[in-house]
C-alpha cells in the first residue's frame, strides 16, 4: 500500500494511515459479511422457501377470483337458461292444448261421418284396448322394435 498523500508528495501522516486501515477494514468487512451470506445455504433456502410462498399466495389468491368470477357467469347462465326453459315449457303446454283441441275436434268429425258399425266397432276396440292396456302396448313396443330392426338393415346394405 504505497499511497501518497494528495497534498505534498510526502509520507502519510499516522493519522491519515489510520482513517485508510479503518477504511479498508470497512471495505473487508462488507466483503466478509457478502460471502458469508453467499455461503449460507440455508439462509438462502429460507429466502427461496419465503419467495415461494409469497408466489404461492398471489396463485391462491387470484385462483380465488377466477373462480368468483367463473361462479357468477355460471350463475347468470343457469338463471338465463332457466328462464328459457320456463318459456319453452309454457310454449309447450299451450301447444299441447292446442293439438289436443284439433284432435278432439278431428276426433268428433270423423265420427259425425263415420257410418254406425264402424262406430260401434271402434268403440268395441277402444274398451278392449282399455282392458288390455298391457298387452296394447307390449304389441306396440313389438312393431316399433320390428320397424327400427328393418331400417337399420336397410342402411347396413
Amino acid at each position: 500500500m504505497s499511497h501518497q498523500s494528495e497534498g505534498e508528495g510526502s509520507a502519510p501522516t499516522p493519522e491519515e494511515l489510520r482513517a485508510r486501515i479503518e477504511h479498508t477494514r470497512e471495505e473487508l468487512g462488507r466483503t466478509v459479511e457478502e460471502l458469508a451470506a453467499k455461503t449460507d445455504v440455508k439462509a438462502q433456502a429460507k429466502e427461496k422457501v419465503a419467495e415461494v410462498k409469497e408466489r404461492a399466495a398471489e396463485a391462491k389468491d387470484q385462483a380465488k377470483v377466477k373462480a368468483v368470477e367463473v361462479t357468477e357467469q355460471a350463475k347468470e347462465k343457469a338463471a338465463v337458461l332457466k328462464e328459457h326453459a320456463a318459456e319453452v315449457k309454457e310454449q309447450a303446454v299451450v301447444r299441447a292444448a292446442l293439438v289436443g283441441d284439433q284432435l278432439r275436434e278431428k276426433a268428433a268429425e270423423i265420427e259425425a261421418k263415420a257410418p254406425k258399425t264402424v262406430r260401434d266397432g271402434t268403440e268395441h276396440a277402444a274398451a278392449a284396448a282399455r282392458d288390455h292396456r298391457g298387452a296394447v302396448l307390449v304389441a306396440a313396443a313389438v312393431g316399433v322394435a320390428a320397424l327400427l330392426l328393418l331400417r337399420g338393415n336397410r342402411r347396413r346394405r
